[in-house]
């Protein structure tokens, strides 16, 4: 079933979300980091990067591989690639949600997906309204940093993935592979897309300078604790062989509800 991106959402404090949309930086936090604790509820996955879970022996050789000898052994594998990600909540198109006679399109961000990202009074949903040129200007900025890159919408299929051999051949030899699967059990709700880049020298985070041509449209609405998000758009376009939306109004409207 093909897909369209409509809006691109993140949900933050307003010293963190100002970092893209007053600096146009991507704050982007090493792969690894998900699966520590100073991260929020939300952000936080213990298997993040996990490749497999099947049982496996780790040798070593003291001798240039002529012989080898047992280290111990293993079930859970991780892979650090080198991989720092920036994360954002996809609000695709759902042809169920789609008013025909009013021409609308309503969507209801539920108060369970902002609540694990909630960091107290001022947390904020920051909305990019022009996704595709954000997606463009992300590709832009890591070619011209000479940074491997990815960008995609994460598949909540790594349960079946961890036992699946082929998985941990595939993770193994594509850098980017192990970053768009995630456990189903509570993360597929965030609908997550990510921006993702290799950066080789390992820095704690890495920020990716976007061009700052001011572009790109944002909006900024406040949260109130406990209450779910609503987001109509309006005057849609549809292309003709697709069937999917390819323009909206600019005019979009949010409402709080619980």
């Amino acid at each position: 079933m093909r897909e369209q991106l409509l809006l691109l959402i993140r949900i933050s404090k307003p010293e963190y979300n100002k970092t893209l949309y007053k600096d146009y930086k991507l704050y982007m936090n090493p792969q690894v980091a998900f699966k520590k604790g100073n991260m929020t509820a939300g952000q936080i996955d213990i298997m993040e990067g996990a490749i497999t879970n099947v049982p496996s022996k780790i040798l070593y050789s003291t001798d240039g591989k002529k012989t080898w000898k047992l280290l111990g052994e293993t079930k859970l594998m991780y892979k650090n690639n080198n991989a720092y990600i920036y994360c954002m909540y996809g609000l695709k198109y759902d042809e169920k949600y789609y008013d025909a006679e009013n021409n609308k399109y309503f969507y209801k961000i539920p108060w369970r997906y902002i609540e694990p990202l909630w960091q107290g009074d001022g947390t904020e949903m920051m909305v990019i309204m022009n996704t595709s040129i954000f997606i463009a200007k992300f590709h832009e900025a890591a070619e011209k940093y000479g940074l491997s890159h990815a960008y995609g919408k994460v598949h909540y299929d790594l349960d079946e993935k961890l036992s699946d051999i082929d998985y941990l051949n595939s993770a193994m030899s594509d850098i980017f592979e192990s970053v768009y699967h995630k456990i189903a059990d509570g993360y597929e709700l965030q609908k997550e897309v990510r921006f993702s880049v290799i950066c080789s020298n390992k820095p704690d985070h890495y920020e990716l300078q976007l061009e700052n041509d001011q572009k790109l449209r944002f909006t900024l609405i406040p949260l109130s604790f406990g209450k779910d998000i609503g987001v109509e758009l309006s005057e849609l376009e549809f292309d003709d062989v697709l069937g999917l939306p390819v323009r909206f109004s600019d005019k979009i409207k949010f409402y709080e509800s619980q």
